[in-house]
């Protein structure tokens, strides 16, 4: 019996777990939640542990290396072991250190530290680039959401069609050809229902990938932040790629330095076996590399290129940021003049002609070709609209990124 209280109980506690689990997936977040979510995504945190490498590299280079501590056994006889039997037998200890005759090394260490900069800049930037692929994702989904919406409201007016249809049939004022072309197009729409939610379900993967959820909270969503324009700007990519020409700089500057050898010092005591210590011996040496090889040559010349390439490529980028700047701003521009024209001319005549040609096919006026037509060119033009301002939130979201404002509000 007690047995199967424990079962009971333990069943009922995995119950409740898996009612909790499902009501925090089942729960909506906010566009902030969703914002903090991205910041911890693994393609940010991939780099930010890049970041963190090159700088623990960075200490490790700056160094000029532990101490050499060595004991050697000298002059000993081949024939006895005996530390005595030579004036020179003796027990050496001694210590060696390399040592900069420049800052070149805190140069390097540096560099390592700009180049560990450029990447965590290069995390930021792809917070930002997964921002701005979250707000398309969102606008794709409102488009497909407001031509589901469309479709809905044109499937419940092609019904009542289909009813007046019916009515002109029965009454001979109408042909069955008629009746049959309506009954298609009304199928026609269902099927495109249909499709629009496996868009909306595919869309909701998309998310789910980004921020392990689809259920965003509509009203927490600030769309219109796109279209307002900050002053505080940071663009990461640019600040990115100045701290790589930064890190190029002082590589070339250690590659000059380089040029003058570092000296190894040692320091050395041998130790006689005489009792009074009057038979021990001191020494000290200074040793540095002749620079005969061209391996010193050959990196400088490597780390001027590198400088140019990096010179180069940050140039190349302000230049592509002012042009793409330019160019969607009159994208955007182009966009808002065509759907001004849309809403306040366009859609408004297509309504008013449905609803004319929709009263007249009643009376037995108009032909259904004609009403089809109107409906059709008035489904078209609502479509067109949505898809124009999906186009226009594309760009100014692609736009705030380029110039460096914070898609996170």
């Amino acid at each position: 019996m007690d047995k199967r209280i424990k079962r009971d109980v333990k069943m009922m506690k995995y119950l409740v777990i898996l009612f909790l689990l499902s009501s925090v997936e089942a729960s909506a977040i906010t566009f902030e939640k969703a914002i903090t979510v991205l910041g911890t995504h693994e393609s940010v945190d991939s780099v930010n542990f890049k970041s963190k490498a090159l700088s623990e590299e960075a200490e490790l280079k700056g160094s000029w290396g532990d101490p050499k501590f060595k004991i050697a056994a000298k002059n000993f006889p081949k024939d006895s072991l005996k530390d005595d039997q030579t004036p020179m037998t003796g027990i050496e200890f001694g210590v060696s250190q390399k040592i900069a005759l420049t800052t070149k090394y805190g140069n390097i260490e540096d560099a390592f530290k700009s180049l560990s900069n450029a990447y965590q800049f290069e995390a930021d930037d792809k917070k930002e680039a997964l921002t701005k692929a979250f707000w398309e994702i969102l606008i794709i989904k409102r488009k497909v959401s407001e031509e589901l919406e469309i479709l809905k409201e044109n499937n419940t007016w092609i019904s009542k069609i289909l009813k007046v249809s019916k009515r002109l049939y029965s009454t001979g004022k109408t042909s069955q050809q008629a009746l049959l072309d309506i009954q298609i197009r009304k199928s026609e729409i269902e099927s495109e229902l249909n499709n629009k939610k496996y868009e909306i379900s595919q869309i909701d993967d998309r998310l789910k990938y980004l921020i392990g959820t689809s259920d965003i909270e509509e009203a927490s969503i600030p769309w219109k932040s796109l279209k307002t324009n900050s002053d505080k700007l940071k663009d990461n990519k640019e600040l990115s790629l100045k701290e790589k020409l930064k890190a190029k700089d002082l590589a070339l500057t250690a590659s000059k330095q380089n040029y003058i050898p570092d000296l190894t010092v040692s320091l050395g005591y041998t130790k006689r076996s005489n009792i009074d210590g009057n038979g021990d011996f001191v020494g000290a040496a200074i040793s540095f590399p002749l620079p005969f090889s061209g391996e010193k040559y050959s990196k400088h010349g490597q780390a001027v290129q590198e400088k140019y390439m990096a010179v180069k490529n940050f140039e190349n980028y302000k230049r592509q940021k002012n042009r793409d700047i330019s160019v969607l701003s009159k994208e955007i521009d182009k966009l808002l003049g065509e759907l001004s024209i849309l809403k306040e001319k366009t859609i408004k005549f297509a309504r008013n002609s449905r609803e004319i040609t929709a009263k007249s096919y009643g009376l037995g006026n108009s032909t259904y070709v004609e009403l089809l037509q109107s409906e059709l060119k008035l489904q078209k033009i609502l479509m067109h609209k949505v898809m124009l301002e999906a186009k226009r939130d594309f760009k100014r979201a692609t736009l705030k990124y380029v110039k460096g404002e914070s898609l996170n509000e």
